[in-house]
């Protein structure tokens, strides 16, 4: 019981004053959630559990696009559906955003920081980050064409995508769009003016029947219902006139439910004697609407120019942040201690923002938030607050600032519609194979792609298909640049080699080998295509250094003793390659097996065959191999048998059958000449 009782005291010091027993119960529900949210990631990254992917509502303009129906979107479905009949109160109990907001609300109130509600009316930016998702699924179907047929893959879409992957990012994305948003302007400022899934819920409340409603005569009060509300709405005023809460921006969040001293506030489905219809009740906007459209117009800029790389939430929250700063700087004439505190460590957050050491990136992020705290606990921001509260509703933005902001946000949108049309016309170019017209679109603008480095990897594939081997090994060095990944520089060199573009291959690997020359498979992959371009000295060279820079690596020993061979030094190659026996004789018995064949030297090749088929029972081609070994000696039967083990595995493994035939047929020759058959 006590440690039940220290729990809910510990809870308390993060909740205001009148949140009651609902709001509680909501708080550990909301806890409950991170906890899932966390799990579900855990399980899918870590624990290699991919039945259900990401849970978005992303998810479900997707299935728009290319009618693949993902875990993300049934899930926005069933929401949806919830929310015909109950309105907003996803975003009160279960969005993991809002729990955020409530956190970081809850953290400044036990830090003595009392955010002042502000009222935010616009809806310029959701209806602005609405207007790009609908664009880019028309612009879609307008380049693939529209989904004919729907297929089910709940795990189409990565846990967590679209999450940055850096641990500084995420903890700037919740001091821009939590604390700084709630300090400046109340609780789920980024709600109430940046988020468009809030938009679309606001859409549902307006029709959904659950409702906050009035069960009784209001008595005398203080208000509490309408001080309390985390979303600025007028409570009190709206239960007074209309028996409900009308206001579409309400989240059933509860609270007021139990902040009411009489207990009058219930949520019900049903109307009763206390409903009357009316209009909802407005408030006047905090902002004036000129500055909502210079925080609209910055919120673009930001989105455009920094979206990719940040994120929206994070973008639009520092143009709202930006916007405003701009018109209170201008208007006093001055820019405050907390301003200047807020704006260098936003910027000094960006510099570090792709640190993806874990550790690093943690402490780095809980540090700024700390000092932002800090900043806001112990700078005056009393001037600013007056001007949020009673002056900005009046100020007109300088038409000058704000025509060159809007026209600004206009051009760069504009430019950024004119790639993302063009990008989809490439990738419908791909989907239907015509390469030519892919790569001249990608060669000017695979830069500016979403994922750059992977937008140069399929540009450096279709160059290599039109035979423009330079320039698709350049485009794969590009890629590397931007994101180096060792199995994407192997996919490369493979898909060099394999195609016989031999001295694009030595390029690439040579390059690789002087960036990152802790690896030594790229100074191997380089000698072997030094080995195709018949450069036997100059491959020799690259291995001999390889293996004197990398002793206990069995690979180089390997291609330093196969060239050795090459060029006729057989002694030492086969030194080489015993060697490296020594290290790893699973993975190198093959190797000594194909070379004694070679050498004629077959018994000593199926000592080592037998060992390299006992260490990889599933190599089909070393079995092959080994079968071949023995024909070689005339032991057709023995052969034959190895073959057969080989079909029996692979069926439909052609040179399998084709040796059988030809043992089969020298048996028939020996057979022959035995009886004196012609």
């Amino acid at each position: 019981m006590r440690i039940a009782h220290f729990k809910m005291k510990w809870l308390n010091n993060f909740l205001p004053e009148g949140y009651m027993i609902w709001a509680k119960y909501r708080n550990w529900l909301l806890l409950l959630v991170y906890i899932l949210f966390f799990l579900h990631t855990a399980l899918w990254h870590y624990w290699g559990y991919e039945g259900v992917g990401h849970l978005g509502f992303g998810e479900f303009f997707g299935t728009l696009r290319n009618g693949v129906v993902t875990a993300g979107t049934i899930f926005t479905i069933i929401v949806f559906a919830h929310a015909l009949f109950f309105g907003g109160l996803f975003c009160g109990w279960f969005c993991h955003w809002g729990i955020t907001q409530d956190l970081a609300a809850g953290i400044m109130r036990r830090l003595g920081i009392k955010p002042i509600m502000a009222q935010l009316n616009s809806k310029i930016i959701p209806w602005i980050w609405f207007l790009i998702i609908i664009a880019q699924v028309v612009i879609y179907w307008i380049y693939s064409g529209f989904p004919t047929d729907l297929s089910f893959n709940p795990s189409a879409t990565p846990v967590w995508s679209g999450v940055p992957r850096s641990i500084m990012l995420i903890c700037m994305t919740t001091l821009a769009s939590g604390f700084v948003l709630i300090f400046l302007f109340g609780e789920r400022a980024f709600c109430r003016s940046i988020c468009t899934f809030r938009l679309w819920f606001s859409w549902f409340e307006k029709f959904a029947p659950h409702k906050v409603r009035q069960t009784k005569p209001c008595a005398s009060c203080n208000n509490e219902c309408t001080a309390i509300c985390p979303m600025g709405i007028q409570v009190a005023e709206e239960i007074r006139q209309l028996g409900h809460v009308k206001n579409q921006e309400c989240i059933k969040c509860h609270i007021c439910v139990g902040a009411c001293p009489h207990s009058v506030l219930q949520t019900s489905l049903r109307t009763n004697e206390f409903h009357r219809e009316g209009a909802q009740i407005l408030p006047p906007a905090a902002l004036s609407d000129s500055i909502a459209w210079l925080q609209a117009g910055m919120a673009g800029i930001i989105l455009v120019l920094f979206g990719f790389d940040l994120g929206g939430n994070i973008s639009l929250s520092l143009g709202f942040i930006a916007g405003f700063f701009m018109i209170h700087i201008w208007h006093t004439r001055r820019i405050s201690l907390l301003e200047t505190a807020v704006i260098a460590i936003l910027i000094t957050g960006m510099y570090y923002r792709h640190d993806m050491k874990d550790t690093s990136s943690l402490i780095k992020g809980l540090l700024a938030i700390a000092v932002f705290l800090l900043a806001a606990r112990s700078l005056d921001f009393t001037r600013g607050f007056e001007f949020i509260n009673s002056k900005a509703r009046k100020i007109i933005a300088p038409p000058a600032i704000l025509t060159v902001v809007i026209v600004l946000a206009i051009a760069l949108g504009a430019r950024e519609t004119h790639k993302s049309v063009l990008f989809h016309k490439a990738n419908a170019a791909k989907i239907n194979n015509d390469l030519k017209t892919f790569v001249s679109i990608m060669e000017d603008y695979a830069g500016a792609h979403l994922n750059p480095a992977n937008a140069y990897f399929d540009l450096g594939n279709a160059q290599l298909a039109l035979n423009l081997n330079k320039k698709g090994t350049d485009s794969f060095i590009k890629s590397l640049e931007l994101d180096f990944n060792e199995k994407a520089a192997d996919t490369m060199l493979e898909r060099l080699f394999t195609g016989g573009h031999f001295r694009e291959c030595q390029r690439l690997a040579t390059w690789l080998s002087e960036k990152h020359p802790t690896v030594p498979r790229f100074r191997i992959a380089a000698g072997n295509a030094l080995i195709q371009l018949q450069q036997l000295d100059d491959a020799r060279s690259v291995f001999n250094d390889t293996v004197s820079r990398f002793p206990d690596n069995h690979d180089a020993l390997i291609a330093l003793g196969e060239v050795k061979v090459s060029q006729g030094n057989i002694e030492d190659g086969l030194k080489d390659l015993l060697n490296a026996y020594e290290m790893a004789p699973a993975s190198v018995s093959f190797n000594l097996a194909d070379l004694y064949r070679r050498l004629g030297r077959h018994e000593d090749a199926e000592n080592y065959f037998a060992q390299a088929v006992a260490a990889d029972p599933e190599n089909l081609g070393v079995l092959l191999d080994q079968g071949m070994n023995l024909f070689e000696q005339q032991k057709f039967r023995e052969a034959i048998k190895l073959w057969e083990i080989a079909l029996e595995k692979a069926p439909t493994l052609i040179e399998a059958r084709q040796y059988i035939v030809m043992a089969e047929s020298e048996l028939k020759k020996r057979r022959d000449a035995i009886l004196g058959r012609q």
